[in-house]
């Protein structure tokens, strides 16, 4: 992206998977001279306001994906154990 652009991201979540990761791709943006926007809203960094709700929403994006974690992994192995979850099926072998 270069100086200018809008990187149009629909939610927070998408864009970094903790705080840590989108504060620094913020950051990178920043010293590029790209736009943030989220949703419908732009992100603007270079006002302590834009910074806070900025760090805000990245940390329930990151708490949010925090529980959605196992309770995947609890549905895998519920459905694995009643035989529901095939995954990826095998190929044949040169022999079948």
């Amino acid at each position: 992206m270069r100086a200018g652009d809008t990187l149009v991201v629909p939610r927070l979540d998408r864009l970094a998977r903790s705080v840590p990761d989108a504060r620094a791709i913020a950051d990178q943006l920043l010293r590029r001279g790209v736009r943030l926007q989220l949703g419908s809203s732009v992100h603007d960094p270079h006002n302590p306001m834009g910074r806070m709700v900025f760090s805000i929403l990245a940390t329930f994006a990151e708490f949010e994906a925090d529980l959605i974690r196992p309770r995947t992994r609890e549905g895998m192995l519920l459905a694995k154990a009643k035989g529901r979850l095939r995954g990826k099926q095998p190929k044949p072998s040169d022999r079948q």
